[in-house]
């Protein structure tokens, strides 16, 4: 009887902590904290992509085609945000990267398009 004591004593604390960190990751990931998109290949996640580099082509008059998206991350605020890097044809121009920033609620919005930087 005294082992099983001792056991609960120390495994209950144990299991309790794993849980509690579990609960909290979970937390920060519903609160706004940026998350790695598993799937980049994912239907919607190349929908997304291809809007930002349309409305970016359509906004500066330029002929841009969608490459391959290279890293994706989302963020769950009001609705969802992408941050995407992505390899993008510029007619005559070559290929280029960009991290571009979608908002998507009940429609996409295209936030931000810079060249890429690495950090």
């Amino acid at each position: 009887m005294e082992r099983r004591s001792s056991f609960y004593r120390v495994f209950l604390p144990l299991l309790m902590l794993c849980l509690l960190s579990a609960v909290v990751k979970t937390e920060a990931a519903l609160r706004g904290g940026w998350e790695p998109i598993k799937d980049l290949e994912d239907p919607h996640v190349r929908e997304v992509a291809e809007y930002a580099v349309s409305e970016h082509g359509r906004l500066k008059n330029l002929q841009l085609k969608l490459d391959k998206i290279i890293k994706g991350e989302k963020q769950v605020v009001s609705g969802i945000m992408y941050r995407l890097v992505l390899a993008v044809e510029e007619k005559g121009a070559g290929t280029k990267q960009y991290t571009v920033i979608v908002a998507e609620d009940n429609k996409m919005h295209l936030k931000s398009f810079k060249k890429f930087v690495v950090e």
